[in-house]
């Protein structure tokens, strides 16, 4: 790690403490009686999760500055690969232990724990020894992708610094009402439930009968460090690491503070963290050493890279809210369903199409699932900028939706869009 991110990390070491308490905050903002209730022991604790991981990122910190210990720019692609080859290696050999300690009968956690065997256990060891100098490099990359930006301070000191956690993050849990898709409220859920366990939660949380609920993957999450997963390749991660780090950039500007204050504003911070977060972490994925011409189609605009999925998803958004608009919350989920299995019978896995489903996804505009002119809006903005970081700092700016549709409109009055 260079002495610029180093010296910004140790000169802003409060800043931990302060977005804990800003994490919490916005969990609140989305927890409820009802949901906690649904999740039962379920439950994920950030403020817990933060107590066990601060103090370990730290002491790598401290470690790192001993000279000769950080790792060299050209050596912190091949770490991080080799880091998700592990995790990669760790995923497969987890499911082949665990079918064979099922097919044992042994389905107790203490008794699959005792029987983990050597080369499950070596995996879990060289993994757990090298993700802080993985989390390292990415911290590094995102932070030269941002500081080349002009999002730092001066001095070379970015605020506030990348930090990461590569790590699994919780579920999620959605709840919209069935008679209109809107995302009511969300808990935190541990990662580690299986399929039943979801089900049984999603059917607590709908006990009513006028609740939607979904229990669903996150790919990242901004606490601090935040949580980016592990479980994608590296342009991805690089990606997900860069909208995490977004979203702690703008908590401390109007964009970001503003976020819970409507629906619209949750969408446009989601949906401009996902067209920034992907160029950052497109230009961090390169100063990593990674090319992006060998992933050029996967990472084109949905339309372009699924466009099944993307025809199917939209059709149903639109269809269904006009079945909800008529009353007829029955028919809508039924039709839902029956998109699931055009969907799967497509080769795509999903496994539960609701008014929650959408609810959540609808708010990431830009993405498959929603039909949300914000995504098409944020994407005229963003042209109307030679570089990404002059839409970052402006965007940041905005305090309500109709501020946003303002400076758009200007905009569109003054300058032709690139």
């Amino acid at each position: 790690m260079n002495h610029h991110i180093l010296k910004s990390k140790l000169l802003w070491v409060f800043l931990v403490a302060v977005c804990c308490v800003l994490s919490l905050v916005a969990y609140n903002k989305f927890t409820s009686t009802k949901l906690e209730s649904a999740a039962g022991a379920h439950g994920f604790s950030i403020f817990w999760w933060e107590v066990q991981t601060v103090p370990l990122k730290w002491m790598h910190l401290l470690w790192e500055m001993y000279p000769g210990n950080a790792p060299t720019h050209s050596e912190r692609y091949l770490i991080v690969q080799e880091y998700l080859q592990l995790s990669r290696k760790l995923e497969k050999e987890s499911s082949r232990v665990e079918n064979a300690l099922l097919a044992k009968g042994l389905t107790e956690p203490a008794n699959i724990t005792k029987m983990i065997d050597a080369d499950l256990a070596e995996l879990i060891f060289q993994k757990k020894t090298l993700r802080n100098r993985a989390e390292e490099a990415v911290e590094a990359a995102v932070s030269e992708a941002a500081t080349q930006n002009g999002l730092g301070l001066p001095f070379g000191i970015l605020f506030p610094p990348t930090d990461f956690r590569l790590e699994e993050p919780p579920l999620i849990l959605i709840s919209s009402p069935r008679h209109k898709i809107i995302m009511k409220e969300s808990h935190l859920i541990k990662n580690d439930i299986n399929f039943q366990d979801r089900f049984i939660i999603e059917s607590k949380a709908e006990s009513d009968g006028k609740t939607s609920a979904l229990v669903d993957n996150l790919s990242g999450l901004g606490t601090y460090p935040a949580f980016v997963s592990d479980k994608y390749d590296l342009r991805y991660l690089m990606r997900t690491a860069a909208h995490e780090w977004l979203h702690n950039y703008w908590i401390f500007h109007p964009l970001g503070r503003n976020m819970w204050s409507s629906s619209d504003m949750y969408t446009l911070n989601e949906t401009a963290a996902n067209i920034a977060g992907n160029e950052l972490g497109d230009q961090a994925f390169e100063f990593l050493g990674g090319d992006l011409s060998e992933y050029e189609f996967k990472y084109s605009k949905s339309e372009t890279a699924n466009p099944h999925l993307t025809r199917i998803l939209r059709e149903t958004r639109t269809e269904a809210e006009k079945l909800l608009e008529n009353g007829d919350v029955e028919a809508a989920e039924d039709y839902m369903e029956k998109q699931r299995w055009k969907l799967r019978l497509g080769g795509y896995s999903i496994r539960k199409i609701n008014q929650a489903y959408f609810a959540f996804r609808g708010n990431y505009a830009d993405g498959p699932s929603s039909i949300n002119p914000i995504g098409p809006e944020l994407q005229e903005f963003r042209g109307y900028f030679d570089n990404v970081g002059s839409f970052i700092q402006t965007i940041q700016g905005v305090n309500s939706y109709e501020a946003f549709t303002s400076l758009l409109e200007s905009k569109r009055q003054s300058i032709t869009p690139r």
